[in-house]
């Protein structure tokens, strides 16, 4: 096999879990759609949680790759741009972000470490935010603790838009462009006129 047993394992794994949901499969279910016996999987992966651990840290390292060009310029474009890879991220591992309240209470060691992650990525748009100010793009902050919100805001739309989606019948194949416009929704009120100059060159990508 050019891929390794292990590897076959986490596909199988996060395929199961997008499917039926995290809690509802079994180490067993995992190691029939691989084709190997109960054992031979344990081998491998001794318990569901290692399997969940590795799948999480998976998410964090390809969310830290996408978003490894924003951090380094977080401009406007930039940030429009990576938007769309970041939402089909939390597509591709759709299980934990619709299951995540099971998931935090079932695994209290990775929901502390999901915690710092949340926080890490509030304060990561918060600095977008600082950037944008200072580069003109953004109007000063409007009262002490403003923009700290609207970075809670703009994560909260980011993380749970495919949940409320389809927890609305809402789902469509392109939801992470509505996202982005939600997102944006959020922010345009607080552009500067060079901040919308920018801005009416990226609505033409908006169809893209």
């Amino acid at each position: 096999m050019s891929k390794s047993t292990k590897q076959h394992i986490l596909e199988a794994a996060l395929s199961l879990f997008n499917q039926k949901g995290y809690v509802h499969v079994s180490m067993r279910d995992i190691a029939q759609k691989v084709g190997i016996s109960p054992g031979n999987l344990t081998y491998h992966f001794k318990s569901k949680d290692l399997l969940l651990t590795k799948i999480y840290e998976a998410i964090i390292e390809s969310r830290h790759q996408l978003l490894s060009g924003v951090q380094l310029i977080p401009s406007i474009t930039m940030v429009h741009e990576q938007l769309i890879p970041l939402m089909k991220l939390y597509q591709k591992y759709r299980f934990f972000y619709l299951d995540i309240l099971e998931i935090v209470r079932m695994h209290p060691t990775l929901a502390k470490m999901h915690q710092t992650h949340i926080e890490s990525q509030i304060h990561y748009i918060k600095a977008i935010i600082d950037y944008s100010v200072g580069s003109g793009n953004m109007k000063k902050e409007p009262q002490e603790g403003f923009y700290e919100d609207l970075a809670h805001s703009v994560w909260m739309i980011l993380s749970f838009w495919l949940y409320q989606s389809i927890v609305r019948g809402k789902e469509t194949e392109d939801f992470y462009k509505d996202a982005r416009k939600a997102m944006w929704n959020l922010v345009l009120p607080h552009l500067t006129e060079k901040g919308w100059g920018h801005y009416r060159k990226l609505e033409a990508n908006f169809v893209n």
